[in-house]
C-alpha cells in the first residue's frame, strides 16, 4: 500500500516522541525580527481566501497473502470506492507574512507542535515572541462565527492585503484530540480576488473543494 508524506508526517513523530520528550527546548528563531519587512500585512485590503480543512481515508481494503518459503507476507490495497472525506470541525489558520524570519518561525511551529506533550497553540509563546504576534493574522473555526466559518471544514477570510504568506493550519485542541499543526504552505493573496486554499490530512486522492 502506498504511504503518502502526510501519513508519514503524522506517525513518525508519534514513534519518536518518547525518545525526544526530554530533549525538546522550544525557542523563537535566533535572528532579528524586522517589522518593516512585514508592515504591509497590517494594512486592510480587498483580497480574500476561500478554503477548507479536510482529509480523506479509505474505509475498506483488500488483503493479499504472499508466501515465500516459510514466511507469509500480507499486502493491503485501498479500495477507491470506499473513500470517505472528513471535514475538520475545529481548526485554526494563521497567516505569517513572508520574510526569512517568518519562514523559520513557520517551520518551528510545525516542528514543535508535533513533539510537545499535550495540546499546544500554534502561536505558543515559547517559540513566538510577543512583538511578532500582531503581525500574524489568525482565524479559528467555529468560534469565528458563520460569516468566516461558512460550514464544517470550510472558511471565507475577507479584507486581507495582497501579498505572500506562510499559511499554518492546525487542529484546535479538543477534549478528544490534542492540537497539532497539519500543514504549512505558501499562499499569495491578490487584491480584489478570492484565492482557493486547501489543507488536508490522509490520502492524496481526494481533496476537499474550496
Amino acid at each position: 500500500m502506498l504511504h503518502n508524506n502526510k501519513i508519514k508526517k503524522l506517525f513518525f513523530p508519534i514513534l519518536i516522541l518518547p525518545l525526544l520528550g526530554g530533549c525538546i527546548h522550544p525557542h523563537p528563531p535566533a535572528m532579528l525580527f524586522n517589522s518593516n519587512e512585514v508592515a504591509w500585512a497590517q494594512k486592510p485590503g480587498h483580497a480574500a481566501i476561500r478554503g477548507c480543512v479536510s482529509g480523506a481515508i479509505f474505509t475498506r481494503h483488500t488483503t493479499t497473502a504472499l508466501t515465500s518459503g516459510n514466511n507469509t507476507v500480507y499486502t493491503f490495497n485501498d479500495i477507491p470506492s470506499s473513500i470517505m472525506q472528513i471535514p475538520r470541525s475545529h481548526f485554526t489558520v494563521e497567516l505569517l507574512p513572508e520574510s526569512e524570519y517568518m519562514r523559520v518561525l513557520s517551520k518551528k511551529m510545525e516542528f514543535y507542535s508535533y513533539r510537545l506533550n499535550g495540546p499546544t497553540a500554534v502561536n505558543d509563546p515559547r517559540w513566538v515572541e510577543p512583538s511578532v504576534l500582531p503581525f500574524i493574522a489568525r482565524i479559528s473555526c467555529p468560534v469565528a462565527g458563520p460569516d468566516i466559518c461558512t460550514s464544517i471544514g470550510h472558511f471565507f477570510w475577507p479584507n486581507l492585503p495582497a501579498g505572500q504568506w506562510y499559511a499554518v493550519t492546525s487542529y484546535d485542541a479538543t477534549e478528544g484530540n490534542n492540537g497539532y499543526v497539519i500543514d504549512v504552505q505558501k499562499i499569495t493573496t491578490v487584491e480584489g480576488k478570492t484565492v482557493p486554499f486547501v489543507a488536508w490530512t490522509g490520502t492524496r486522492r481526494v481533496l476537499c473543494s474550496s
